[in-house]
């Protein structure tokens, strides 16, 4: 089955984007976040294999985070197939980290939420710039999306794309749901959704239809296969009867 993509600027990304904050054992998985990191981070064959089921189902994409064992995975995964990534850089040493991510698939590269939320033009202005000249698309990330965003729009930035908290729950979506979805309203740029389904407290048959109907993709993390399956169940009937 086909699934829809999204295009930005000359490149394009699926709808839905593997994410990657379990293997990172992001807090807001509360006490589940030790237990994955030790499962998956610490062990890159693991997420290899969560990608490459990802992507042998028909989304050829992937969020990751610029993290040592995660492009490593990356890596893994490549041996079996090749994908596009987006990327969310780390605060410190970005050259080093761009030069890492120009030897993937890297399509997409936002800015760290603290350096975006920072709303320092001239910071933002200097990253996005490393960005295109690396090769890469630029997006800015951010976590208050409701306040940054607005703002964001009349700054004088090379910014293609926004990675935002985006769910139907407004969960995580400061400073609320209401005002992230009137800041999100106007803008031109791309919306990529994370914290798509609040970190497993939204199903994908509750979240999905919200997420297909406000952006133009969202990432889902994923710690099993049959995690997977369902995803894919759900978007596969959702965007079927949208033709």
């Amino acid at each position: 089955m086909s699934f829809p993509t999204f295009r930005i600027e000359d490149r394009e990304l699926p709808i839905m984007l593997c994410g990657s904050s379990p293997f990172i054992g992001d807090g807001r998985f509360g006490f589940k976040a030790t237990n994955c990191r030790i499962r998956f981070y610490k062990h890159p064959d693991a997420m290899a294999d969560i990608f490459t089921h990802f992507i042998k189902q028909g989304c050829k994409g992937a969020h990751i985070f610029c993290y040592e064992n995660i492009l490593q995975a990356v890596d893994l995964a490549y041996q079996v197939e090749k994908f596009p990534i987006a990327a969310t850089l780390s605060l410190k040493d970005v050259p080093g980290q761009l030069e890492l991510l120009s030897e993937l698939e890297t399509v997409l590269v936002f800015t760290h939420p603290s350096h975006t939320d920072s709303l320092d033009e001239s910071v933002l202005q200097r990253i996005t710039k490393e960005i295109r000249d690396a090769g890469m698309i630029p997006g800015c990330a951010t976590y208050h999306p409701g306040v940054s965003i607005p703002l964001l729009e009349k700054m004088t930035i090379d910014c293609a794309a926004y990675l935002l908290p985006l769910n139907k729950d407004g969960k995580y979506m400061a400073p609320n749901k209401e005002k992230t979805l009137i800041a999100i309203k106007d803008t031109e740029k791309k919306l990529v959704a994370m914290k798509s389904l609040a970190v497993g407290n939204i199903t994908p048959a509750a979240g999905f239809p919200f997420l297909v109907e406000h952006c133009d993709g969202f990432c889902v993390g994923f710690t099993n296969k049959n995690q997977i399956d369902d995803a894919y169940k759900v978007l596969g009937h959702l965007t079927s009867s949208q033709r």
